[in-house]
């Protein structure tokens, strides 16, 4: 090493919501962090930023829930949920001591929040600083990272982000879809899935929210619509758009927005005497992921190692999770020999991919333009008539699996309704998806891997 070097325990490359709540979490724990992110902040980033009961417990056991909720943003306890042509009013499901069910919260304000979270703990942040290259050991092992000069602003002790190099034991990708860290280790990719929608979104003020703030999910034929309140008392909407359609969707901007949203009746009645504010955002080409999670000196966190589709709306809250699950690992390992490090971050790799693989699948089939199985509309008929069908919005709380919802016998009686009513191509839906759950079954046993 030589004398100009920086050393750390651990080096965060990635300061937004899996990588600041990580630098925090470890920075209490009297680890030497440094957190390292190549854009400045404040700064916009293209999300739904939409999170959930569990999320939002997260971020109150960190201690950011108050300075999120001054932006004006509120707890929502409500939904509206349509799945094909079942639509009822729910109650979000939390647990004793949730703050709340859903938030959202646009991530130029969330994101520096959580990065003031990580300085008050005690990690140096370096913004406007960008990772060049990982930096190895003799026998390849990756000790730390060269970071290219602050463009301006960036902050790190002792210089640490004038281009200089910065060692540590553990190098962290938290950096998102298009990590350096995973480009440069050599991470390869696995159960990957295009995207089949276009995502649009946008705001509105003058929205009027009804008795009590609602999350609206509408997903019905070729649609997806999302709506709910924002911070500054904007109300958020997302829509789902058919690429054979993007082109016309795309002239009639922001027009064709509103048109879309309008199809959901409750989003409609929001935004009766609203107005647009700002232009719209969309993302119309993205993979779905899993990368291989870690390696000697390196591991993987958030997007950067896992992305699934956004229409299920887990982003900061899988980010959340995996940073609270990975800063417990390196509490107890990081201090340890090389090769317990290395089984520790090996178990927490093996851990992302069970916890995360049956909901990833899950949101791939939400995403997709096929329409929605029948038996779905009808298990959920069938749970409404139970009072049980508001438990569908644990999973997006990560609280249950989609086996947990859709187990044998409810869909063996949803089956059985819908053959009485004479529905007999049903036989063949359940036939298909079966062997998708034996084909997924399968890649997670032996994954196939692609590269980049």
């Amino acid at each position: 090493m030589s004398s100009g070097d920086e050393r750390y325990d651990v080096i965060v490359v990635g300061a937004r919501c899996a990588g600041a709540p990580l630098a925090a979490l470890l920075a209490r724990q009297g680890f030497e962090v440094c957190l390292v992110e190549k854009a400045e902040l404040p700064g916009d980033t293209p999300s739904t930023h939409i999170f959930e009961a569990d999320a939002l417990a997260f971020l109150a056991d960190l201690g950011v829930l108050e300075e999120l909720r001054a932006t004006g943003a509120p707890l929502i306890a409500r939904a509206d949920a349509r799945v094909g042509d079942l639509r009822w009013p729910a109650t979000w499901p939390v647990r004793p001591g949730d703050p709340g069910g859903v938030m959202s919260v646009r991530r130029f304000r969330l994101d520096p929040v959580l990065v003031d979270a990580a300085r008050a703990a005690g990690a140096d942040v370096a913004t406007g600083t960008a990772v060049t290259d990982l930096v190895r050991d003799e026998d390849g092992r990756v000790a730390g990272v060269r970071v290219s000069p602050p463009t301006g602003g960036g902050e790190t002790r002792g210089g640490a982000g004038t281009g200089r190099v910065l060692r540590a034991r553990l190098v962290v990708g938290a950096d998102g879809r298009s990590s350096t860290v995973a480009r440069l280790a050599g991470a390869r990719s696995y159960h990957v899935t295009p995207n089949q929608f276009a995502l649009f979104w946008g705001y509105f003020a003058g929205a009027t929210g009804g008795a009590e703030p609602t999350f609206v999910f509408h997903r019905w034929a070729d649609r997806v619509v999302l709506g709910c309140p924002t911070d500054d008392g904007l109300y958020q909407v997302q829509v789902g758009v058919d690429p054979a359609r993007l082109r016309a969707f795309r002239a009639g901007l922001p027009g064709s927005l509103l048109e879309y949203a309008r199809a959901a009746k409750p989003v409609a009645e929001a935004l009766a005497d609203a107005r647009p504010v700002g232009e719209p955002r969309g993302t119309t080409h993205w993979k779905g992921y899993f990368r291989e999670p870690a390696g000697p000196g390196w591991v993987l966190a958030g997007d950067a190692g896992h992305f699934k589709d956004p229409t299920a709306g887990r982003g900061i809250g899988d980010a959340f999770l995996q940073a609270a699950e990975l800063a417990r690992t390196l509490a107890e390992h990081l201090a340890r020999s090389t090769e317990e490090l290395d089984a520790a971050l090996h178990r927490w790799g093996a851990w992302r991919d069970a916890e995360f693989v049956e909901p990833y699948w899950f949101a791939a089939d939400i995403g997709s333009l096929a329409p929605l199985p029948a038996v779905l509309p009808e298990v959920l008929r069938g749970m409404r008539r139970a009072g049980t069908a508001d438990s569908l919005f644990e999973l997006v709380n990560h609280r249950a699996k989609p086996t947990d919802i859709l187990t044998g016998p409810r869909v063996l009686g949803a089956v059985g309704r819908l053959l009485a009513r004479g529905r007999v191509g049903v036989l063949r839906e359940v036939a298909r998806l079966a062997a998708d759950d034996r084909r997924r079954r399968a890649l997670a046993r032996r994954p196939r891997y692609e590269t980049g």
